[in-house]
């Protein structure tokens, strides 16, 4: 089933965020990658060698974050993030864009906490100079700072969409009003 939308259309906006969200989601691609690589690199350096990647487990964990967080704007943009259209699909179409941009606003209110959240564990690694406790001592403010990057493009690809919807939903008032008055 078809998004609601034109995903023409809600990939549109500010060239720099087009930009911004492609190069996020090649660095998502990368971080896949990657953790493809410590992952088969640790079963064949334990199955062949007795040895692992040394913080295997915290580099994984960490590039996680990347590979989910970092795409989402994107996500959004193309309007293929999940959706059920069970009861929306019944209503008339002059509802679809009053319904994106319900969707659009609730989503950027929704996300505001997680943002906050995401900042605020931010300062706090940073300021505490915090690390995981492993063989590498490897710091933990880069995944947090990927979990802000990624929240803070998402949070302002919902922005963008929302006056997109905003506009769109005046558009469909005023078009159905001029059949309206043509009829």
């Amino acid at each position: 089933m078809e998004p609601i939308g034109d995903r023409e259309v809600a990939a549109a906006g500010p060239r720099f965020l087009l930009k911004l969200e492609g190069a996020l989601v090649a660095l998502s691609i990368c971080c896949t990658l990657l953790i493809c690589f410590i992952i088969t690199t640790t079963i064949i350096g334990r199955t062949l060698f007795g040895i692992a990647v040394p913080d295997d487990v915290i580099m994984v964990r960490e590039l996680m974050i990347g590979a989910v967080v970092l795409p989402l704007a994107s996500v959004a943009a193309h309007r293929m993030h999940i959706m059920i259209e069970v009861f929306t699909s019944m209503l008339p179409e002059s509802f679809q864009p009053w319904l994106n941009l319900l969707g659009s606003l609730i989503g950027s209110i929704m996300l505001l906490p997680v943002l906050y959240g995401g900042y605020l564990g931010f300062v706090s690694v940073v300021s505490e100079g915090a690390y995981f406790f492993g063989e590498l001592d490897l710091p933990e403010w880069p995944g947090r700072l990927i979990f802000l990057l990624g929240y803070s493009v998402f949070m302002l690809r919902l922005f963008v969409l929302s006056w997109q919807d905003l506009a769109a939903a005046v558009q469909s008032v005023s078009r159905s009003s001029s059949h309206r008055h043509q009829g």
